[in-house]
């Protein structure tokens, strides 16, 4: 047999060089071996090619492009042997018929080689022989040490190569180097002539996954076609090359987006879907695997060849397969796919039935969007025929936030079960059940129905199997959550407490995240009401964290935390920040919202009129969101939040006898919470009834809500020191000091009497000088405005004309914000300026600064 002197390819024309993979080969060739793996239009051999044309190292370069022929031992040996002498390579041994000798005496003229030569042979894959394979093995085993090797293959060299990697003498380029990214994506065009704009050439890349031959071909193509040149290509270079068998499995594999063995053999029928899925993948045969398990993916455009070779040679087995599909997934719990293949199949009464199976579960998860999209494929007239497809429409009607149609949808669909059998009529009623009292009952605010309603939901899914209701956990996590807000707006706070805890850990457990979310966010709320700002805050943040986790956070699953924010802000006299939390909160809630809910808006709003002192605004959007929660509302706890904030503005507007009327047809002392108390209170101080308002106060303030004691504790102060009791007005202020500063409590101190307010907390600052540092200065500070200087030295200086200015309004209530307010300046040139006057007169604080001036005659 004669050799074939082997010659190097020329570099393809318009072929891009690229200088990342040119690095990658140069940092190669300074190892034993580099393998360039990878399926058809990589750019394998355009790449060393190009490299080999370029290459600065001097050396002889070597190409054997492997055909089938060199199975056969005596001519890949001979062709090997002709490549290296062509690429001048010396010392090379004469080529005889014995192909042994000649063997032994190429690795002995290889081992004796002056210069570092590279062979590389191309097509590799096309050598299977174990004859040519073992005999190649024995060259890379013993490796000479100026000879190089690249192997260009399709599939992984049948070479061992394990000692060399662990050695650190390999180096291999695969599909993920040879991809092309946007910036060459973009040089490419260029060649061609051809200058996308940047999102065209990003959408191109994604969509050939930086496939060479991908990005060429397609360019004349829109960015979403089927068929065309790419599809060509695939068929002719990937399709034609492949046994029957192997084209046949993969036509039947490719219309889900990823596939593992069992889906395969329930798609094909057959039993080997694991082993053929690791051949082809192992194959490079644009199959690969996802991660380390047992799902393997077909890269985006061979799915779109094989699905529209698919749907044009044989139209009829497409949906067969999506309803296969379907059924597989049913099977093992994954119901959107499920779903999905369903609807792509147009078997709509089978999509009801997996809708009422997995369908409300999907619509509080995170692929709600993408769930909602199937919904909304079935055809209009064909929603009235079956219970499942009615329910399907109440799903919509929700999705819409057409509430009031869904109470005439689940009736008929209640209807449409008549005659059904009653254990799959039981399963049906739950799922109807379940969305009635979700959505209806809780959306109207009638909260004692929807404890009820809940109760008795909980009790039927202990008579169902999982095997009958496949949602059973992620039921039980949405009835869970509706009786804990149930029980929270009833009043019944302790109950509630441990139903929304339930509810949140039951759907982390069962992979309901927007239920979970609806638990934090109410718990944050039911904790504020109880006095603890700082737990409120921490689930208010996690609700609001892990709304943002699955994109949620303009779901109104999120909008109790966002408004509980705003109340805690608003304690804490961060009024900005509360209005940005309330802002945030009403654009989760959405056009429509639960009754409940819209009225903590207004609750909120209120809180925040009331701080800005507007009782009247206050009053009247109280008034409006009683009036709009409708005539179905019942939400105990809720009309005495809106009665406590009215009760509040008619304080503020001078009217306690109204307080004390309204409370009088409320329940006894004991049953009021503790703000209510605070509030009667702070009524009866007004109309002179001291005796009355100790009585109420003075159960606040040992009591366990921190806010309502703070506050019971400042109206003591108030009181006694009206009374003219200054030791006992700054006792009771130093204990609402102690009490705010954990809560970081601010507002109380500003909303109860402030001028007065302010009075006593410079005199208590006063009268504590003597007695060393006080306790929750920080506290103080922000109450009188005073401005701690440390290091004090004596006069430095006179006062400069605005230091006297600003000294004048030392003496008074004001604070540094007011002072700025009236001289027209900045709040930070006040402070500045009296930290100066503080410096040169030598005092320590705002009261020391007044009586050193007034000594001075500055005053």
């Amino acid at each position: 047999m004669r050799p074939v002197t082997p010659a190097r390819p020329r570099p393809p024309q318009g072929v891009l060089w690229r200088p990342r993979l040119a690095d990658l080969m140069d940092a190669g060739v300074r190892r034993a071996v580099t393998t360039i793996c990878a399926g058809p239009g990589w750019g394998k051999t355009a790449l060393a090619s190009s490299w080999a044309s370029t290459r600065a190292v001097s050396g002889p370069v070597a190409w054997l492009t492997c055909e089938s022929r060199h199975n056969d031992p005596a001519a890949f040996w001979s062709d090997l042997v002709a490549a290296l002498t062509a690429a001048g390579a010396e010392g090379m041994p004469e080529v005889t018929k014995d192909e042994p000798a000649v063997r032994r005496r190429l690795i002995a003229a290889l081992a004796g080689l002056s210069s570092v030569t590279v062979l590389i042979l191309d097509d590799l894959h096309e050598v299977t022989d174990p004859r040519v394979l073992n005999g190649l093995a024995g060259i890379v085993s013993s490796m000479p040490d100026r000879l190089r090797f690249v192997l260009i293959s399709r599939t992984e060299p049948g070479v061992p190569l394990h000692r060399l990697r662990a050695a650190g003498e390999l180096t291999e380029i695969g599909s993920e180097a040879l991809a092309f990214r946007v910036d060459e994506a973009a040089d490419l065009f260029a060649i061609q002539g051809r200058r996308p704009a940047a999102e065209e050439i990003a959408s191109r890349v994604r969509r050939a996954e930086g496939w060479g031959a991908g990005l060429r071909l397609s360019l004349d193509e829109p960015t979403e076609a089927d068929g065309g040149a790419v599809e060509d290509y695939l068929v002719r270079e990937v399709l034609a090359g492949l046994p029957p068998q192997f084209r046949e499995f993969l036509l039947c594999t490719s219309l889900p987006d990823r596939i593992c063995g069992e889906l395969a053999d329930a798609l094909t029928g057959q039993r080997y879907g694991q082993r053929t899925l690791e051949r082809l993948a192992q194959s490079n045969l644009f199959v690969e695997r996802i991660g380390m398990g047992r799902w393997y993916r077909y890269h985006g455009m061979f799915r779109a060849a094989l699905r529209h070779q698919l749907a044009t040679v044989e139209p009829d087995r497409v949906p067969q397969l999506h309803l296969l599909a379907a059924q597989w997934h049913a099977a093992t719990g994954n119901g959107l796919t499920a779903i999905t293949h369903a609807a792509a199949g147009g078997d709509w009464g089978f999509v009801a039935r997996l809708v009422v199976d997995r369908g409300l579960q999907l619509f509080a998860s995170a692929d709600r969007e993408e769930f909602l999209a199937v919904l909304r494929r079935i055809p209009v007239e064909r929603l009235v025929e079956t219970a499942e497809l009615t329910f399907c429409s109440a799903l919509r009607d929700f999705a819409e936030g057409d509430i009031a149609a869904m109470p005439q949808r689940i009736a008929r669909a209640r209807m449409l079960l008549t005659g059904r059998g009653p254990q799959y009529r039981a399963v049906i009623d739950l799922a109807l059940g379940v969305l009635e009292t979700g959505v209806v009952t809780r959306w109207h605010g009638d909260m004692p129905r929807l404890v009820t309603d809940s109760s008795q939901l909980l009790e039927d899914l202990t008579t169902l199997r999982w095997d009958q209701v496949p949602a059973r956990l992620q039921y039980r996590a949405m009835t869970l959550n509706h009786k804990g807000v149930g029980l929270l707006w009833t009043g019944r706070l302790d109950h509630a407490e441990r139903f929304l805890w339930a509810a949140a850990s039951a759907a982390r457990a069962a992979g309901v995240p927007l239920v979970e979310t609806n638990a934090l966010s109410h718990l944050s709320l039911l904790v504020f009401l109880q006095g603890a700002l700082n737990t409120a805050d921490e689930h208010a943040t996690a609700a609001i964290d892990l709304a943002r986790r699955i994109d949620a956070r303009t779901r109104p699953a999120s909008a109790i935390a966002y408004l509980t924010r705003a109340l805690i802000d608003a304690e804490r006299g961060r009024e900005a920040e509360a209005e940005e939390s309330l802002r945030q909160g009403l654009h989760s809630i959405g056009d429509d919202p639960e009754a409940a809910s819209a009225v903590v808006v207004s609750l909120v709003r209120a809180r925040l009129l009331l701080d800005r002192r507007e009782p009247l605004a206050a009053r009247a959007a109280l008034h409006r969101a009683r009036t709009d929660a409708g005539a179905h509302f019942d939400a105990p706890l809720l009309d005495r939040l809106l009665a406590l904030m009215t009760a509040e503005a008619d304080l503020a507007l001078g009217d306690p006898s109204a307080v004390v009327a309204r409370y009088a047809h409320r329940p006894p002392v004991p049953a009021l919470l503790p703000a209510e108390q605070v509030s009667l209170a702070r009524a009866h101080l007004d109309r002179g009834d001291d005796t009355e308002a100790e009585q109420l106060l003075a159960r606040v303030r040992e009591g366990s809500d921190r806010v309502a004691a703070v506050a019971a504790w400042i109206v003591t102060a108030l009181a006694a020191d009206a009374r003219g009791h200054g030791g006992r007005a700054g006792e009771a202020l130093s204990r609402a000091l102690a009490d705010a500063e954990p809560e970081l409590l601010r507002q109380p101190f500003r909303r109860f009497g402030a001028p007065r307010m302010l009075v006593l907390a410079e005199r208590q600052q006063w009268l504590h000088e003597a007695r060393g540092p006080v306790r929750d200065t920080s506290v103080l500070a922000e109450i009188t405005g005073e401005i701690p200087v440390a290091g004090v030295t004596p006069a430095a200086g006179p006062l400069s004309e605005r230091e006297v200015e600003v000294l004048q309004y030392l003496p008074t209530v004001l604070t540094a914000g007011e002072i700025a307010e009236n001289l027209g300046i900045s709040v930070n040139t006040v402070k500045a300026h009296m930290r100066s006057i503080y410096r040169k007169l030598g005092a320590g604080r705002r009261r020391e600064a007044v009586v050193l001036s007034r000594q001075l005659g500055l005053l």
